[in-house]
């Protein structure tokens, strides 16, 4: 037993999202292109006798599970050491043009019950993943790194205001104001604004360090901006 732990948690350790005792995707983002034909993520089942159902389905940042995208097969079981391709299509062109669009990809792994546990009263704990999912027009201006640089701050009171002029949406990996960590997620649409609460302990400051999480679900550069 200890040496199929041992051998799951290093297949775990390599891969970008791991959950539920073994299942894992290989991505931890999903960029949709315009006039792509679809988009695709791979599930995997790194554990040597365990067998899960795993369901998909897309939403959006309200919950609503009505969307533009549909996602294939929405229910499945997956066999030890076995993978599936998850695939995403647009079925509505009737997005925005002129900036990304952001969706949430759920993927929900169920331990699938032994027939040594017939009978049995046990404990079966079902675990939800959550990654985005951007849709990217074709013809936006620039790229995300650099629509990174053009985010402004403002301060007021406990706020810290966040304005975003570029057509990306712009998901932080940090943000450190006064020496102090904002550590709730911050996503700021894009076209877009939001205001984060600023740590009760955050002092006098004049500006902001940060850096946005990238396509490939690594952080981008630190960069530095003053505060208004």
């Amino acid at each position: 037993m200890l040496r199929n732990s041992t051998a799951l948690a290093a297949a775990c350790l390599f891969a970008p999202a791991c959950f539920a005792g073994g299942i894992s995707l290989n991505a931890t983002r999903v960029i949709y292109q315009e006039g792509q034909k679809e988009a695709s993520l791979t599930v995997q089942n790194h554990s040597q006798k365990d067998v899960f159902l795993v369901q998909s389905w897309i939403d959006d940042i309200n919950g609503n599970k009505k969307t533009p995208f549909i996602i294939t097969p929405p229910l499945f079981q997956m066999q030890p050491n076995k993978n599936n391709t998850l695939r995403i299509v647009n079925i509505n062109n009737q997005l925005p043009a002129d900036r990304e669009s952001v969706y949430w990809v759920n993927v929900k792994a169920i331990p699938a019950a032994s027939e040594d546990s017939a009978g049995k009263n046990l404990l079966q704990i079902a675990v939800r993943t959550r990654l985005k999912l951007f849709y990217r027009p074709s013809g936006l201006q620039g790229d995300p790194a650099s629509a990174a640089k053009t985010l402004t701050f403002s301060h007021s009171g406990n706020q810290l205001a966040i304005d975003n002029p570029s057509a990306y949406v712009m998901t932080f990996h940090d943000l450190n104001v006064g020496g102090r960590v904002i550590n709730d997620p911050v996503m700021v649409p894009a076209k877009g604004h939001l205001s984060v609460k600023l740590p009760a302990n955050a002092g006098a400051f004049s500006q902001v360090q940060y850096s946005i999480i990238n396509d490939f679900g690594a952080a981008g550069a630190q960069m530095t901006q003053p505060v208004r």
